[in-house]
């Protein structure tokens, strides 16, 4: 396989792993069960229970979205032209690797495997690492001269805590302080899936701007 090829793939990698991803959490929140999960009153995560209809589409599809950003990363981390974007691409591993673990570890596999609960370390590695991955590898883009998606990186991923931050004061006098928590969930997660889709459509224009003329 020639090396163009190989880019071409991972880029596809990089559009498919947040549609993989956030299209089965779109698609559970239609196919759930009330009792199982409603936007007010549970976590997307309750979507994945054991039982549950939706059981195989949610943690399978967090599965499978994280699995496929680990080739658009390697793709990422051989085009990085500075450190800064080098740690942003090992955070964006990272972040996909807690994204498969939120679906391995889901809600209550401790009573199925593993005595300890490690669902709750691995959503707070995902929503923690996500927005630091666009930070740091928006910071590269900028000094390396592509500070338009640098800035798109960087903002997406302060719409992560202002997400959190918003929903913390909404719920500050609430009644129910829980309540509403899967907006901020799917809101953090779209974020940080739009920012891979642009860098794949970032690397895609390059390798077609790249492309061999041909001849007439």
């Amino acid at each position: 396989m020639s090396t163009r090829s190989r880019r071409r793939i991972t880029t596809a990698c990089g559009f498919a792993a947040p549609l993989v991803a956030l299209g089965a959490i779109g698609l559970a929140t239609l196919l759930a069960a009330p009792e199982t999960f409603t936007w007010r009153a549970r976590a997307l995560s309750d979507m994945g229970r054991v039982g549950t209809r939706t059981f195989l589409l949610f943690n399978g599809g967090l599965i499978a979205g994280g699995l496929l950003g680990v080739p658009f990363g390697w793709q990422l981390w051989v085009a990085a032209r500075n450190g800064l974007e080098r740690v942003g691409v090992a955070l964006l591993w990272a972040a996909t690797a807690a994204l498969v673990g939120i679906g391995v570890f889901f809600l209550g596999h401790d009573a199925y495997y593993l005595g300890t609960e490690l669902h709750a370390p691995v959503a707070l590695l995902y929503f923690g690492l996500a927005p630091l991955a666009q930070w740091l590898y928006g910071s590269g883009l900028v000094l390396a001269g592509d500070a338009r998606l640098g800035l798109v990186s960087i903002w997406l991923g302060i719409a992560h805590p202002l997400t959190w931050l918003g929903w913390l004061v909404s719920r500050a006098a609430a009644g129910d302080p829980s309540a509403w928590f899967a907006v901020p969930e799917f809101v953090a997660a779209v974020a940080f899936g739009g920012w891979v889709v642009a860098l794949a459509a970032n690397r895609y224009r390059r390798l077609a701007d790249n492309r061999p003329k041909s001849r007439i």
